[in-house]
């Protein structure tokens, strides 16, 4: 095998992520599960509580094509995890956070969920700048607790993929 064919380097598409973060902030923050007094913040936590995003790289170019005319089709992704901190031990609030976790994952991959006996359904993804289209959101990690920290605090993680699509002209 060629050695550009095993090296072929990683490409991202730069300078989204202001314009991402604000998307997966808005639409997460309407998740019905949330309590009224409950949001989730970008890359910030208290030092015993509280729910937050955290990306896990920039956005990927997953791949690419390109047209006769120039025009630029790219696959990207954006992991990120959302993190549940809690200082509580009780078995039930444990249930509680991963469940909560689990339908708002549900929730985001356009999945019908129960909260409250009331169903909810995302219906649209919102729209993104510059000739983006979300394509998918998507659960990649289910939700799962860290190891404890030696005061007792605890992060809960799920892993979740936002995906689109980037299309554009590049000149020859």
């Amino acid at each position: 095998m060629p050695e550009e064919a095993k090296h072929k380097p990683v490409k991202y598409d730069a300078g989204v992520e202001q314009i991402i973060t604000d998307v997966i902030g808005n639409l997460l923050n309407q998740y019905p599960g949330l309590l009224e007094s409950e949001r989730i913040r970008f890359s910030s936590l208290k030092e015993d509580s509280g729910i937050a995003f955290y990306p896990v790289s920039g956005a990927k170019v997953m791949t690419e094509s390109k047209d006769v005319l120039g025009k630029v089709s790219q696959q990207c992704n954006y992991p990120f995890y959302v993190v549940y901190r809690t200082a509580t031990d009780s078995e039930n609030s444990k249930r509680d956070i991963k469940e909560f976790l689990d339908k708002l994952g549900d929730w985001i991959d356009m999945q019908p969920v129960i909260i409250e006996g009331q169903t909810y359904q995302l219906k649209s993804y919102p729209k993104l700048s510059d000739n983006r289209e979300i394509k998918e959101i998507s659960v990649t990690d289910v939700a799962s607790p860290e190891t404890p920290n030696e005061n007792g605090v605890q992060d809960w993680v799920i892993g979740i993929s936002f995906k689109y699509q980037k299309t554009f002209y590049r000149n020859k």
